[in-house]
C-alpha cells in the first residue's frame, strides 16, 4: 500500500515490522537507550535545564538496561556478530532485552529471518551480560 505525500508523490507506507521506517531513517544509526543515557549524563556543564531535556534524561535513566558504556559496547559487539541484524534490530534487542526467541520475534517481527537457535544464543549472552555488569 502507498500513501500520497504533500506534493502528490507516492510514498511507501511505513511499517516497522517490515523495516520500512521512512526515508529519513534509511541510513540513520541507532543508539541504545543506555548509550543515550551516558551521552546526556556526560554533557558539558551548560546542559539545557528545560522540560524536554529533563524528561528525556529521566526516561533514559528509567529504561536503560546497561549501567556502563563497557556493558553497552559489549552488547552491541555481541549483536554485530549476527550479520542479518540491522542497526534498528540491534538497538531494539538491546533496549528491550527479550528473554527468548519467541518473545523477541513477537516484539520485533522482522527477526523472523533469524533462526530461533541463533537468536536464542545471542539473547542468552545478553542476559548474562546484564546479570554480571559492573
Amino acid at each position: 500500500m502507498s500513501l500520497r505525500g504533500r506534493r502528490g508523490q507516492v510514498n511507501e507506507e511505513e511499517d516497522a515490522a517490515a523495516l520500512k521506517l521512512g526515508t529519513e531513517f534509511n541510513n540513520a544509526g541507532c543508539l541504545l537507550i543506555s548509550e543515550v543515557k551516558y551521552l546526556l549524563e556526560n554533557r558539558d556543564k551548560d546542559a539545557p535545564d528545560n522540560t524536554v531535556y529533563n524528561k528525556t534524561l529521566e526516561y533514559v535513566k528509567t529504561f536503560a538496561k546497561f549501567n556502563t558504556t563497557d556493558s553497552a559496547s559489549a552488547v552491541r559487539e555481541t549483536l554485530r556478530r549476527e550479520p542479518a541484524l540491522t542497526q534498528f534490530e540491534t538497538a531494539q534487542i538491546a533496549n528491550l532485552c527479550p528473554v527468548d526467541a519467541e518473545e523477541a520475534k513477537s516484539v520485533i517481527p522482522s527477526l523472523v529471518k533469524i533462526d530461533d537457535d541463533t537468536l536464542q544464543t545471542l539473547l542468552d549472552e545478553i542476559q548474562t551480560m546484564r546479570k554480571f555488569q559492573s
